[in-house]
């Protein structure tokens, strides 16, 4: 029972720690003939849980897509992995160039584009 209550008091320590106001302090745990204690003052041989720093994630920025292009790219020879990265940059700057047109763009201005596309498709890129 006893150590039920000390398991119980440790997980309201780590709630508190990482939840309350606490969390903007540093917490220590401190291991004792008594038991284990958790304090925001260092002890002796206690062992820094956790600083107040919180990491900071910016939820705009899309998450990198890498490996799933490197596993598609994995069965591919090397000179189609090279087609494939040259075809991207090609792509993208055929791609601005129609941006820049506008709709003034034609058909035979998107062509290439199109081309280039479906050779990317057809290498499995």
């Amino acid at each position: 029972m006893r150590s039920m209550t000390r398991s119980l008091a440790a997980a309201l320590a780590l709630t508190a720690l990482a939840y309350g106001p606490a969390a903007a302090q540093t917490t220590y745990k401190c291991v004792n003939r008594s038991g284990v204690t958790y304090s925001q003052v260092p002890c002796p041989g206690g062992k820094e849980l956790g600083s107040g720093a919180r990491k900071a994630t910016d939820k705009s920025v899309p998450p990198p897509q890498d490996r799933a292009t490197v596993a598609r790219r994995s069965t591919l020879t090397a000179e189609e992995r090279q087609e494939c990265r040259s075809l991207e940059v090609k792509m993208r700057d055929q791609q601005a160039q129609l941006k820049a047109l506008g709709s003034g763009a034609s058909l035979q201005d998107e062509m290439p584009l199109v081309h280039n596309k479906k050779r990317y498709r057809e290498i499995g890129c």
